[in-house]
């Protein structure tokens, strides 16, 4: 026996027309017509309806119509598949939010603690805002430390630090210029430019890693003595700590 023939069985059992079957389920009559000549089958929800509504089981409503069972089967997989794919999707969307909010109170934490720590030592050592926008600090005659501008990139930028964290030094000596770039404590590199004719005189380009330790290379390559260079490195390298030092 067919869905369609069951469906038919059950109604005329209740003493329904199809125009009173077809209210129940809120479909046209000639819907039911179409149910129980077997042109057109109700979907999953509908049959499990018909189930409930009339205490039959849907072994029995199914019973012996392959086609249906089959299309049963292939929806009761499909549900399946799709309730699975959304609880994948949902678990996915949640870890992404969890991390993203994660993330986000990780980035304010640390950019307060990092700006707020610029700020401070932007006063500590004196530094003040120059024409270019930057911030320096006459070191002493001649000499001159500065920093940039400071800010943490925005939150989306997916950064925890500064876009740079330079310290520079200009030197002014008799007949050159000397300029000292930081980009970090233990990394810089530094040039020496004639004034008469804005030629570079000296460079650590060509310097191998053991030769950055050596202050009296270093200071016969920009025109200095080993002391004065010696306390200009020294310098330098504790700004970067003092400015770019916290993490």
């Amino acid at each position: 026996m067919t869905l369609g023939n069951n469906i038919q069985k059950i109604r005329k059992e209740a003493h329904l027309s199809q125009e009173e079957f077809a209210e129940l389920f809120q479909v046209s009559r000639q819907t039911i017509s179409n149910w129980e000549n077997s042109k057109s089958y109700p979907d999953l929800e509908t049959i499990v309806k018909i189930s409930d509504s009339f205490h039959i089981s849907l072994d029995i409503l199914l019973k012996e119509d392959l086609i249906m069972v089959k299309t049963f089967d292939k929806e009761v997989k499909s549900t399946k598949k799709y309730a699975r794919a959304l609880m994948v999707i949902g678990l996915v969307f949640v870890l992404l939010v969890g991390g993203f909010g994660i993330y986000s109170g990780v980035y304010v934490h640390t950019k307060n603690k990092l700006e707020k720590n610029f700020e401070k030592q932007l006063k500590e050592n004196d530094f003040h805002k120059n024409k270019e926008g930057f911030y320096s600090m006459n070191y002493k005659d001649g000499v001159v430390y500065s920093v940039p501008n400071q800010s943490m990139p925005g939150l989306l930028d997916f950064s925890l630090e500064f876009h740079v964290s330079n310290v520079y030094c200009d030197v002014d000596l008799e007949d050159s210029y000397v300029e000292i770039t930081w980009e970090n404590s233990d990394r810089f590199y530094a040039s020496a430019r004639a004034k008469k004719d804005d030629v570079v005189i000296g460079s650590t380009s060509e310097f191998k890693d053991g030769d950055f330790s050596d202050m009296k290379k270093l200071g016969d390559e920009l025109g200095m003595s080993e002391e004065e260079i010696s306390q200009i490195m020294d310098k330098g390298k504790e700004l970067c700590e003092d400015f770019y030092g916290e993490k």
